[in-house]
């Protein structure tokens, strides 16, 4: 019997994504899903677009606030989808996002192989229109990056550098719900760090060396409207993060070495977060030259990448 998998969409004046978004969800070739849609009160044709797709197809169902919650409660917004969820895994596809038509039939294959309780993959950054203009791999040691044994991730964390993109996530929704579900952070309103930080304590993730999602660059993304008011595009907010998850849990064996390990962090992530500070025009100069659409110089550094990334899977 194949697993159902809820597909989590939160939305927010998205009328120019929303359809590609969904039509990538109906075209998958692994059929046994469901779609909640959680639209933040959107100004704009969102709700209308999201209502056709769903008049059409029952695995749709949308939930519209009345009045718009915002960043500060994005876990919320998620924990509302979740508490409606029927299915045995979580994947996640924000509403400007976009999936290939073989990511949940490949993935749910593996996870369920694995027992692993958590599971991503590589990525393809794209411009406003959707052209892609760069990969995102990982090149790390496979147990770290598999979580095994488990806490091995954490030091990846702690660089600030390492980052899962959440387009490419699938969760198993037992241990997403035992650990109270999305979680969220006083310093970083974000969902996704603080709760795969917590997911890395509860068992083995599942990293696939292959390209999961398309993650969409534009105009309007909460991600890039906090960052850029940041000092730092966010790593300050992220180290807090990360701070207050080692403290919240310091009598795990793992989160203990990274606090004994703590100056020596703090250090390295100091560096790091003075050289963001120093580059942040550089950074919102490059992020706004993705939100181009039609012709986009980057497309021709991401042939190049993409090439490469084929090239190194062939000797893997």
């Amino acid at each position: 019997m194949v697993p159902k998998i809820t597909i989590i969409t939160p939305t927010y004046d998205h009328q120019a994504f929303i359809s590609k978004c969904i039509q990538s969800v109906i075209s998958q070739n692994y059929q046994d899903w469901e779609q909640i849609i959680v639209d933040d009160a959107s100004s704009d044709k969102t709700y209308e677009i999201a209502s056709k797709f769903a008049h059409k197809d029952k695995r749709i169902k949308i939930i519209r606030h009345k009045k718009n919650w915002g960043i500060t409660k994005l876990a919320d917004s998620y924990n509302q989808a979740l508490n409606k969820a029927g299915g045995k895994y979580i994947a996640i596809l924000e509403g400007d996002d976009f999936w290939p038509k073989d990511k949940l039939e490949r993935q749910i294959s593996m996870i369920e192989k694995s027992g692993a309780v958590f599971s991503y993959g590589d990525s393809i950054m794209t411009d406003s229109s959707g052209l892609p203009i760069k990969i995102f791999t990982y090149d790390y040691a496979r147990d770290a990056l598999n979580n095994n044994p488990t806490g091995s991730i954490l030091p990846l964390f702690a660089t600030l550098k390492f980052s899962i993109i959440p387009v490419t996530a699938m969760i198993k929704t037992s241990v997403l719900k035992d650990i109270g579900g999305f979680q969220k952070d006083n310093y970083y309103p974000f969902t996704d760090i603080p709760t795969f930080l917590a997911l890395s304590l509860r068992g083995n993730f599942l990293y696939i060396n292959d390209v999961l999602g398309y993650y969409r660059k534009q105009q309007n993304s909460s991600w890039f409207r906090f960052a850029s008011k940041t000092r730092s595009m966010g790593k300050e907010e992220v180290q807090k993060c990360f701070n207050n998850f080692l403290l919240l849990n310091k009598k795990n064996p793992r989160a203990k070495k990274l606090l004994k390990m703590k100056s020596m962090l703090q250090n390295s992530q100091a560096k790091l977060i003075n050289n963001k500070w120093l580059t942040k025009p550089i950074s919102i100069f490059l992020n706004s030259s993705a939100f181009r659409g039609g012709t986009n110089p980057l497309f021709a550094i991401f042939v190049f990448q993409y090439a490469t990334y084929k090239f190194k899977k062939l000797f893997k």
